[in-house]
């Protein structure tokens, strides 16, 4: 079978299942599994995919996008660039970084630019499509089943794959922060990625946009001590902000990281 036809099969099974693993293109395709990266090698440097651990994942919802797209709803970036000015701050060159999937830590992602050789995993597709148009930045994708309402990765291979690796940062975004003081997020999937990336991370950063305070979500992750620190926007009510003070949780606000940058 000629490359081009093997690229015409790959982008059509992708097209219909959004993912797909290297051992089952090697046996559909009747190739060995090194031809097989080979062309997803091809297809991910025209913008088309982005490799995963053992397999890929299509770019959606545009896979030609620019530098400076965000692929976030019209003033969602600028309702986040304050949480992703407080995540520099904590980040260094060479960090290796975890992203969970959600629109502020996409906000992260897209900045990261500003910071060169990075590792950053993963299960958000949007998040590493960002990373992969960063010039001396690398991101590891981890395989899963795909959400697709958030296009992020779930389930035991993610779970799986994810023990294997070690990360200074995560960055935990949630859905939910109740009047306990209690992070919940949407579902258990998602619980249960955040709790494993915890164990394998030096440190925890719950990013939780105000906006969320006050909400509860379906599944209960933890109360603060969850994290080491906690990023929000500066309109996080002063009740919330008392009492994480008073639980001896530091919480970082831009209005606060700006403050201490002078």
């Amino acid at each position: 079978m000629y490359a081009i036809e093997r690229i015409r099969i790959i982008k059509q099974y992708l097209e219909e299942h959004g993912q797909v693993q290297v051992q089952a293109l090697s046996s559909l395709l009747n190739v060995s599994e090194v031809t097989v990266r080979r062309d997803l090698e091809r297809l991910e440097a025209e913008g088309w995919l982005t490799r995963t651990h053992g397999g890929a994942i299509i770019n959606r919802p545009d896979p030609s996008l620019s530098p400076g797209d965000t692929l976030l709803p019209e003033g969602e970036e600028d309702s986040y660039r304050g949480i992703a000015f407080v995540a520099l701050q904590m980040i260094s060159d060479g960090d290796v970084i975890m992203l969970t999937g959600g629109a502020a830590n996409r906000v992260i992602a897209s900045r990261l630019g500003e910071r060169t050789s990075l590792t950053v995993l993963t299960n958000d597709i949007r998040i590493a499509a960002h990373i992969s148009q960063q010039e001396g930045n690398k991101t590891v994708m981890l395989g899963g089943n795909l959400d697709k309402d958030d296009l992020a990765l779930y389930g035991a291979m993610a779970l799986g794959n994810l023990e294997k690796f070690f990360v200074n940062l995560l960055f935990a975004e949630v859905d939910g922060l109740s009047r306990d003081l209690h992070f919940t997020v949407r579902s258990q999937e998602k619980a249960e990625l955040i709790t494993l990336a915890r164990r394998v991370a030096n440190r925890t950063i719950v990013v939780c946009p105000a906006d969320r305070s006050d909400l509860n979500a379906f599944f209960r992750l933890g109360d603060v001590h969850f994290a080491q620190h906690i990023i929000s926007t500066s309109d996080l009510d002063g009740e919330y902000k008392s009492s994480l003070f008073n639980e001896g949780v530091p919480l970082f606000t831009p209005m606060e990281a700006f403050e201490g940058s002078r």
